[in-house]
C-alpha cells in the first residue's frame, strides 16, 4: 500500500494523534454502519452459493461474502462483552460527539441518486472531523480506550465510503490513515482495523469491478492473508476474510473466458484455502478449506470417496465409475440456473447418448424429500439421485458436499471412463465441450 506526497498529510494529521495517546492493547470496535446507497454491490443476476456470492454482469466479479466489521469483530475477550453493555462513561463531548455520529449514520438522505451521493458524502466527510476529535479527547485517557477505538472505527468508516463512491484522492487518504495506525503500532488494535478496512474495501472493489479489474481480487487475496499473518488472535475476522477471499477467487476463476487468468484467480485461492487450513483448521471454515483443497486437487485423480443412498432405495458408489465416463451434478429444485440451464441441457445429453456410454449421476441439494419429488415428477431429472434420508445430512450438510468443499449449487463433474476426474467446474457453456472429450 502507497500513498503519494500530496496525502501524506492526512496520514500525518492522524500519527501524531496516534502518537500521542493510546491505540494499542484490547478495546471495542466501531459500531459501524454497513456500506449504503451507492456503495452497494451491484446485485443484479446473482448466481446462487452457499455464502451468498454474486456478481455485477457489467464488470462487478464474482464474490462470496465477508462479514461487517460488528459482525466480524473478534470476540471472547472480557473488553468486548464490556463494549456492549451501557457506557460507562460521562456525558462528556467525546460521548456526545459518538452518540452524534451514530445519529448521522442512521439519519435520511434525499430521494434523488445525485443528492443523496452529495448527502453521503458531506456526512462522512463530517464524521472524519468529529472523529478526529474524539481521538483528541481521549487520546490520553487509558480508562477511555474503548471511546478512542470507537472513533477510529467511525473514522474508517466514514473513509471506506468516501473512497468506494469518490475520487482517487479519496482513496488515496484512505491508505493514508490506514498507513498511520500501522506506522504508530503495527500489531495494534487500531492498526488491525485498519488492515480490515482495506481488505473489506479490495472485497467490494471486486464485486463492483473485479470483471474489469481482476487485480482486485488478487488484492483481496493479498490482505487477507496479511491479516491472518498479522492478527491470528482475531479469528473471527481473520477466517471470515480468508474464507471470503478465497472462494471469491475460486468462483472467479470459475466464470473466467481467460485461462491465463483463470489460473491466476485458482493461484490465489489456493493460498488462502491453505492459509485457513493451516493457520485455522479447527475452525468451521477452516475444514471447509480443507474440503476445498481436498476438491480442486481432484482433477486428474481417480475419484474416490464418493457415495451415498438413492432417492429409488438404491446405491451409487466411486467404485462403479471405472468403465465408462461419468457426469456428476449438485442441483436443487430452487436453482433457475439449473431448471433453465443446466437441466434442457441435461435432458438433451441424456436422449443424445446412451446410458452405455455415458452414466449420469445427481446430488440432490434439497433438504425437504417432498421438494425434491415434487420437482422430479414435473422434470425430467436424469440420471440416479442421492439423497440421504437422514434430514441432518441433506442439502449443504451432505456428507457429499462437506467432504468435498462444493461451493454453489449448480455445480458439475466430469469423469473419463477409467474414473479420472476430468473437470470439477464444467457449465452449461462448456459441458457440451468436456463431454466430447470423454466419449472419444
Amino acid at each position: 500500500m502507497s500513498i503519494t506526497k500530496t496525502h501524506q498529510l492526512a496520514g500525518a494529521l492522524l500519527l501524531t494523534v496516534m502518537m500521542a495517546g493510546c491505540g494499542d492493547g484490547a478495546g471495542s470496535t466501531a459500531n459501524s454502519a454497513a456500506v449504503a446507497g451507492d456503495a452497494a454491490v451491484a446485485s443484479e443476476s446473482e448466481r446462487k452459493t452457499v455464502d451468498g456470492s454474486s456478481s455485477n454482469v457489467a464488470l462487478g466479479g464474482v464474490t462470496a461474502s465477508i462479514e461487517s466489521p460488528r459482525a466480524a469483530k473478534n470476540t471472547g475477550t472480557a473488553t468486548d462483552k464490556t463494549s456492549e453493555s451501557k457506557s460507562p462513561f460521562p456525558e462528556d463531548d467525546a460521548t456526545k460527539t459518538l452518540r452524534e455520529i451514530q445519529q448521522l449514520r442512521i439519519s435520511a438522505v434525499p430521494t434523488d441518486l445525485a443528492q443523496a451521493r452529495t448527502a453521503r458524502r458531506e456526512r462522512n466527510e463530517r464524521i472524519v472531523e468529529m472523529a478526529t476529535n474524539v481521538l483528541r479527547l481521549t487520546m490520553n485517557d487509558e480508562s477511555r480506550k474503548s471511546q478512542f477505538h470507537q472513533g477510529i472505527g467511525q473514522l474508517l468508516e466514514a473513509r471506506f465510503q468516501m473512497a468506494l463512491s469518490g475520487t482517487k484522492e479519496d482513496v488515496e487518504l484512505f491508505y493514508a490513515d490506514v498507513d498511520a495506525l500501522t506506522e504508530r503500532d503495527p500489531k495494534s488494535i487500531a492498526a488491525a482495523e485498519g488492515m480490515y478496512y482495506i481488505a473489506r474495501f479490495a472485497h467490494t472493489k471486486a464485486g463492483m469491478i473485479g470483471r474489469k479489474e481482476p487485480i482486485w481480487f488478487e488484492t483481496l487475496s493479498r490482505w487477507a492473508r496479511e491479516f491472518g499473518d498479522r492478527f491470528p488472535e482475531q479469528t473471527q475476522r481473520a477466517v471470515s476474510l480468508l474464507f471470503g477471499a478465497a472462494r471469491s477467487c475460486e468462483l472467479q476463476s470459475a466464470a473466467s473466458d481467460d485461462a491465463v487468468l483463470a489460473t491466476r484467480m485458482m493461484t490465489e485461492s489456493k493460498l488462502c484455502y491453505t492459509a485457513l487450513a493451516e493457520k485455522f483448521g479447527t475452525t468451521e471454515q477452516g475444514q471447509e478449506a480443507t474440503a476445498s483443497l481436498r476438491r480442486l486437487a481432484l482433477p486428474g485423480q481417480v475419484l474416490s470417496q464418493f457415495s451415498g443412498p438413492t432417492s429409488d432405495g438404491g446405491f451409487v458408489s466411486a467404485d462403479e465409475f471405472p468403465g465408462k465416463p461419468t457426469l456428476i451434478y449438485f442441483w436443487d429444485s430452487e436453482s433457475d440456473e439449473f431448471s433453465k440451464d443446466l437441466l434442457p441441457l441435461l435432458e438433451k445429453i441424456r436422449a443424445d447418448v446412451s446410458s452405455d456410454r455415458l452414466r449420469i449421476v445427481g446430488v440432490t441439494l434439497d433438504d425437504d424429500e417432498s421438494t425434491m419429488n415434487s420437482f422430479m415428477e414435473t422434470h425430467s431429472v436424469p440420471g440416479q439421485q442421492i439423497f440421504f434420508p437422514n434430514a441432518e445430512q441433506r442439502s449443504w450438510n451432505s456428507p457429499l458436499v462437506r467432504f468435498w468443499g462444493i461451493a454453489n449449487s449448480p455445480t458439475v463433474w466430469l469423469l473419463d471412463a477409467q474414473g479420472k476426474v476430468v473437470s470439477t467446474a464444467a457449465d452449461a457453456d462448456n459441458l457440451t465441450a468436456w463431454l466430447q472429450k470423454v466419449l472419444k
